[in-house]
């Protein structure tokens, strides 16, 4: 089963849904960016602190997965030199209608996150809203976003917490009930007949991973984490049993 492509094909369906995070940005946040106070999200409530990207302007920064016409046209307003990967065409096609709407310039690449075929030793600054959850190996995401940066440079990401995933997606619109045992995978987690369901539909193929993976395995592929905030998932069932639903780290590349 390629998950690849049957998620490419997922997000482009979700573009023509109008999925949250493929939903361009306004002149507001442009300008707003401009004016030097950038605000980008990598989990649904809350901004990235400023102090985290504040000294990427000028600096080469890569955007994986980033949302279609979001974090790119607001980094390149801020002045950075922005590349971005997505393996979806219709995010990357909503990344270029924000640039030439805003006027605006980027490195817009169709590829795998794991698989980018960029310059080792490039970039500045990595940033990955959450997306990690549609692969199923996260440590080579981090083995090649440790390829890609320089020396000290920052890898900014937000990640699904492992708990959301015990919980049936059908119950969970007015009450919780907890259903999958962790590590959760679409492929494994699911029967056959309600994973091709999902595949028919075009739904995206989704994994847990552990905290064993998202934490050790950072850390173990030559990171260090130097910042780290946790937010909600806008869901108020989920809220009111699991605040720390989406986390995100700031780490340093060793």
């Amino acid at each position: 089963m390629d998950i690849e492509d049957i998620n490419r094909i997922a997000w482009n369906e979700e573009v023509k849904r109008g999925n949250y995070w493929s939903r361009i940005v306004d002149e507001q946040e442009i300008r707003k960016a401009k004016e030097g106070k950038p605000c980008i999200m990598i989990t649904p409530e809350k901004n990235v602190p400023f102090e985290w990207i504040k000294d990427s302007k000028g600096k080469k920064v890569l955007l994986l997965a980033s949302g279609g016409g979001q974090q790119t046209p607001i980094m390149s307003a801020y002045g950075c030199d922005v590349t971005t990967v997505d393996q979806s065409e219709g995010q990357l096609e909503q990344d270029k209608i924000a640039l030439d709407r805003y006027k605006l310039k980027a490195n817009l690449v169709k590829a795998d996150i794991r698989k980018t075929g960029l310059d080792p030793d490039f970039f500045d600054y990595v940033i990955n809203p959450v997306s990690l959850n549609f692969i199923d190996d996260i440590i080579s995401a981090y083995k090649e976003v440790h390829k890609v940066l320089k020396r000290n440079g920052f890898f900014i990401f937000g990640i699904a917490n492992p708990i959301l995933y015990t919980f049936d997606d059908k119950c969970q619109e007015k009450k919780l009930k907890m259903k999958y045992t962790l590590p959760f995978s679409d492929l494994k987690s699911l029967s056959k007949r309600t994973l091709d369901k999902r595949i028919k539909r075009k739904d995206t193929i989704e994994f847990s991973h552990t905290l064993d993976s998202i934490i050790g395995g950072l850390l173990h592929t030559g990171f260090v984490i130097e910042d780290f905030y946790s937010d909600k998932a806008d869901s108020e069932p989920t809220d009111s049993f699991v605040y720390d639903s989406f986390l995100a780290f700031k780490a340093r590349r060793i």
